[in-house]
């Protein structure tokens, strides 16, 4: 992969109102008005309620929200950011992207991944021994699904999924099928991604060690016989723009210590090894007393420049910029993560950032 990035960008928004549906809804709205090409919205079922800090308001249900969206838009990619294999079982997955993709003349897409404790904490009777094995195989049954016929039904016998001559009748708008993005870090996960999937989509990362990252896609991807350059480079990333550009990087920094603190293999990768050994990956929180208290004394021991490297925050030419070293380390889909005043970073990229990158 060459130091800069050729091919083009297009801008997505996660649009995170928890608590308030229809907020969401207008934000979503408001996104497509401004320019971005992709609306995702996260996909949580419990959250941490005795949590003062970090999700505390509760969840919506994702696909009813994007539902919602879609009778309120007519040209962004709608898709959940991410869903996971843990509470929805692939059948549901799969037919629910189905539909969607119908509602919405082929405008769905799916981000998955293998799921986070905190969202099924409290249901005791859910297998979680190997995320992995139980992620690859309902990837595994979705594709299966999707080009199932009546003629060539599908089966499948796994560890965690079994379908004998399966066949569904709704098939997605989009020929063979929407774009199947993973979201995950671990070695294994992007291995995934470069072996089946149609783009990796990764939360929080720095754009030098993105780079790095991406290359383990695109060798396996190389490796299967498929083609690289087919493969759609997404990341989520927090950002907040405002006139005052000291303001928006203070608020970046603020607002996203936890972030970071949330994925210690990146701050090890970063050059923080010790800060790294002291808190709890995301995927394996289920946000207890213990549990956050560690979260809260890591993330008080990150610098402020590291945080900074993994937002876009800051005035409109230093989003620009910050925008350009993603681009530079692979990205061609930018998922912003909007923190802060709402309206003040969607107005920035409406008529200068997202302006700019289009003309080039």
């Amino acid at each position: 992969m060459s130091s800069a990035n050729s091919r083009g960008l297009s801008f997505g928004c996660q649009v995170v109102s928890y608590g308030n549906v229809e907020e969401t809804i207008q934000r979503a709205v408001r996104a497509g008005t401004a320019g971005f090409d992709t609306i995702t919205v996260p996909d949580h079922l419990f959250h941490p309620t005795g949590s003062e800090e970090y999700l505390v308001d509760p969840p919506w249900e994702a696909f009813s929200v994007l539902g919602a969206i879609a009778q309120r838009t007519d040209e962004v990619t709608l898709m959940p950011g991410v869903a996971d294999s843990v509470r929805r079982h692939p059948t549901e997955l799969a037919h629910v992207t189905a539909t969607l993709d119908r509602m919405t003349d082929g405008r769905a897409g799916l981000g998955i991944g293998a799921g986070e404790a905190f969202n099924f904490a409290p249901i005791s009777d859910i297998d979680w021994d190997d995320p992995y094995t139980r992620f690859r195989e309902c990837v595994a049954v979705i594709d299966g699904l999707w080009n199932s016929t009546a003629d060539e039904p599908f089966s499948f016998a796994g560890d965690y999924f079994d379908l004998d001559d399966a066949h569904m009748g709704l098939k997605p708008a989009q020929d063979p099928r929407p774009p199947l993005w993973i979201g995950g870090y671990g070695e294994s996960m992007r291995g995934l991604t470069g072996a089946v999937a149609d783009g990796w989509f990764p939360w929080i990362y720095s754009p030098d060690e993105y780079a790095a990252d991406l290359r383990k896609v695109l060798d396996v991807a190389a490796d299967r016989g498929r083609d690289p350059e087919a493969i759609d480079r997404a990341v989520m990333v927090p950002t907040t723009v405002y006139d005052d550009g000291d303001e928006a990087r203070a608020a970046g920094i603020e607002r996203n210590r936890v972030n970071l603190a949330l994925r210690p293999p990146l701050l090890a990768d970063m050059g923080y090894e010790d800060i790294a050994e002291s808190t709890p990956i995301m995927w394996q929180m289920a946000f207890d007393e213990e549990q956050e208290r560690q979260l809260s004394a890591a993330a008080e021991r990150i610098p402020d420049e590291a945080v900074d490297d993994i937002c876009v925050a800051g005035d409109p030419e230093r989003a620009i910029e910050r925008i350009e070293a993603f681009r530079d380390a692979g990205v061609d889909n930018l998922v912003l993560i909007p923190v802060g005043d709402y309206e003040e970073t969607m107005r920035h990229y409406e008529n200068e950032i997202i302006p700019y990158f289009s003309e080039r």
